[in-house]
């Protein structure tokens, strides 16, 4: 490769957030260091993933609310963030959010570190505290990876609907496919895909109560309409992806 094109792409790169990406007024939560990161995320998404967005993110410009979304592979935060506008701060496991090098960037995104048995009321506290404060907070209802590209639901956890039950935020539904059919993080990031987003409108909770304490069947009842509506998604989406061409 010979200097003036290494040059220009080195300049590309360095310049391509500030000249390519949307302005502050546009995107006032995505600044800063943000910038740059978010340019190479979605560059990295829509290049080496061939993301496609299937519709806008409904998450409103400014204020609270609850994403959720099936959990396929460990690129789907990724994913989610290149097609949101709005900063999301995901719950990851704590010993990611612990790690050197990782650390600096999920403060700086206001992830919540939780522990992976999933019985953490400080990570819930936190993400209520988060959404208090007019953050988007993503969930994924199944709490776990089940790496078939979407093909398959699991079943929800009822935590994600206390928190949607006692913040009395909206709750945008979004389903992904086409990601890399992996659980292991480094298959996740380098194998190339053809990904996907669907997202939906937000889930009527009106209907039910908004004060603790929340019984068992009212919990159940929120989880089975989070899964309902991202199974909607998952009907829809894939009968598009199956459908014969001709």
């Amino acid at each position: 490769m010979n200097s003036g094109l290494l040059l220009s792409l080195s300049a590309i790169v360095l310049a391509g957030p500030w000249v390519l990406m949307p302005t502050s007024s546009i995107r006032p939560e995505i600044s800063g260091v943000l910038r740059p990161l978010d340019w190479l995320n979605r560059l990295y998404c829509r290049f080496w993933h061939r993301l496609r967005l299937e519709n806008r993110c409904p998450l409103p410009e400014q204020g609270p609310a609850i994403l959720i979304a099936n959990h396929t592979c460990s690129i789907d935060h990724m994913l989610l963030q290149a097609g949101s506008r709005r900063v999301l701060g995901f719950m990851i496991a704590r010993e990611y959010f612990d790690h050197r090098a990782l650390r600096p960037i999920c403060e700086r995104l206001g992830c919540i570190p939780v522990r992976r048995d999933g019985q953490d009321l400080a990570a819930t506290r936190s993400a209520l505290r988060s959404l208090e404060k007019g953050k988007v907070v993503p969930v994924f209802p199944e709490g776990r990876i089940l790496p078939t590209s979407g093909r398959t639901l699991g079943p929800g956890k009822p935590g994600v609907a206390f928190l949607a039950l006692r913040a009395r935020v909206p709750v945008i539904p979004a389903f992904i496919c086409g990601t890399p059919a992996t659980n292991e993080v480094w298959k996740s990031l380098s194998t190339p895909s053809h990904s996907r987003i669907l997202f939906g409108p937000p889930i009527d909770l009106s209907d039910l109560p908004s004060t603790p304490p929340f019984d068992r069947a009212i919990l159940s009842t929120v989880t089975e309409r989070m899964m309902d509506a991202i199974g909607c998604l998952q009907r829809q989406l894939l009968d598009e992806v199956d459908r014969p061409l001709g």
